[in-house]
């Protein structure tokens, strides 16, 4: 976890090109990334490497102040290079991917104040400043000696993804601490059934499918990996219980085995798609990716004890997981939650805003209108919400209202690039629109798409 983000990276070269978009993107040159499109380039120094390298590598670059991910990254211990996992079929992919809170939760130590810090021991100890006035047992937290729960709590902050992470009313992804159960902070919502592929950061779902996990309950992350010391033996524990090796076996002696070889194999990630990564549902045979399942039910990981929370949040990961798949049925189910669990939460920002987006979809845009404001004024400093609120005004006409709100989301966010390229959607007048990308170039001179989006005006 040390290495989970340096200043420190490679100084090895690389070039390539990416099919869907036509882009030449280059590594080197004092650790510079670069891409080349239509006659453009852009070129930034990286900032931090993220990861240790040993799968897969990212990278960050800094702009005006804001972090973002370059899409170029190193896979197979540095030996390969290629665009970074959601880049592959991106038709204009450029240096304007912002690294969020969420993200840092997990790649960076020191999220409240700069997040440009490795992660160190209190992710998983908690604050040390008590165990350091009086370095005993009972004033640091040992993971092994918590329960289950919030024992795999610990290592779900990061290694659980799921399908959709949400936050209890008024908290935030960086509030949780070691020692807790990680649903007092926010839910994790898996589907129902396994998804085609393995994600790297589902490892305990995968586990969790294992009959191995089913049978004892004795499994967790600490059984095979070792944050400290000397790496464990995973065949060493899988004897523990398989103490009678299978007649196949018995030609080799028991020491040379290695469970794992066979039932972890090693498998493309479909978020890490250019690394093999551990596949930990320990199949008693070595089998293909999981079959095509049914998409149409989430379920939260361990849901809030709170009853009412806990329809709040499933209603949330429905209509985030509708949004991102595309999925109607999915929209509508997380919308017959939260109109349920309205009456609850009736000035909840993330409610009154994934509403008023899915109302939005049914081409309800007055309605949706009014709850994007009722967000507003419940959460009146969130520039995405701005932004939406904008996205229902130009929809229904109200190009003025859509210009106010992305002014004020700009003033909020001025990294906010997609709500300089809606101002500019709004103008006819192509005088107008080119000062809309230019207040963009301001930020960011190297951008890309607003270059290309530039060179499409007519000529001032």
């Amino acid at each position: 976890m040390g290495r989970s983000l340096s200043r420190k990276v490679p100084s090895g070269s690389a070039a390539f090109t990416h099919a869907p978009s036509g882009s030449v993107f280059s590594a080197g040159a004092g650790s510079r990334h670069t891409v080349r499109r239509s006659g453009l380039e852009a070129d930034y120094p990286v900032a931090f490497a993220i990861g240790s390298g040993s799968h897969a590598q990212g990278y960050a670059v800094e702009i005006g102040g804001t972090l973002f991910q370059s899409p170029i990254a190193a896979y197979r211990n540095g030996t390969s290079w290629n665009v970074a996992p959601g880049y592959e079929e991106m038709p204009a992919p450029d240096f304007n991917r912002p690294i969020t809170a969420e993200c840092l939760l997990c790649h960076a130590g020191g999220v409240a104040a700069t997040g440009r810090e490795a992660i160190s021991c209190d992710r998983c100890h908690g604050d040390a400043s008590a165990h350091l006035r009086q370095p005993k047992r009972h004033t640091i937290v040992n993971p092994t000696r918590l329960p289950r729960a919030e024992r795999d709590s610990v290592c779900e902050q990061c290694h659980l993804n799921g399908e959709a992470r949400v936050t209890n009313p008024g908290k935030a992804f960086g509030a949780f601490q070691p020692g807790q159960k990680l649903e007092e902070t926010f839910s994790v919502f898996v589907f129902e059934q396994a998804r085609p592929g393995l994600k790297v950061v589902s490892h305990v779902e995968q586990l969790e499918l294992s009959k191995c996990q089913q049978v004892t309950g004795k499994l967790w992350c600490g059984a095979c990996h070792q944050p400290h010391g000397e790496p464990i033996s995973v065949s060493t524990e899988c004897r523990r219980c398989h103490s009678a090796l299978p007649a196949k076996h018995l030609a080799a002696a028991a020491s040379t085995v290695v469970c794992e070889s066979c039932h972890m194999p090693k498998r493309p990630a479909r978020d890490g798609s250019h690394s093999p990564f551990t596949d930990h549902r320990i199949q008693r045979r070595a089998a293909g990716q999981v079959t095509e399942a049914n998409q149409l039910a989430i379920r939260a990981w361990r849901p809030a004890a709170d009853p009412g929370v806990a329809k709040r949040n499933l209603g949330l990961a429905y209509v985030m997981a509708g949004e991102r798949e595309g999925a109607a049925v999915l929209l509508n189910r997380g919308y017959q939650l939260l109109a349920e669990a309205f009456p609850s939460f009736p000035k909840d920002a993330d409610v009154l805003a994934s509403l008023g987006m899915v109302l939005f979809l049914k081409d309800q845009h007055a309605d949706a209108g009014k709850l994007l404001r009722a967000a507003i004024a419940a959460r009146p400093t969130d520039s995405s919400l701005r932004e939406k609120l904008a996205v229902i005004l130009k929809a229904s006409g109200d190009a003025a209202g859509a210009r106010v709100a992305l002014e004020k989301a700009i003033a909020l966010d001025p990294s906010r690039e997609t709500a300089y390229h809606l101002l500019a959607e709004l103008e006819q007048d192509p005088a107008k629109r080119r000062a809309a990308l230019e207040r963009y170039l301001r930020f960011n001179p190297k951008s890309l798409i607003a270059r290309e989006a530039l060179a499409k005006l007519p000529a001032p």
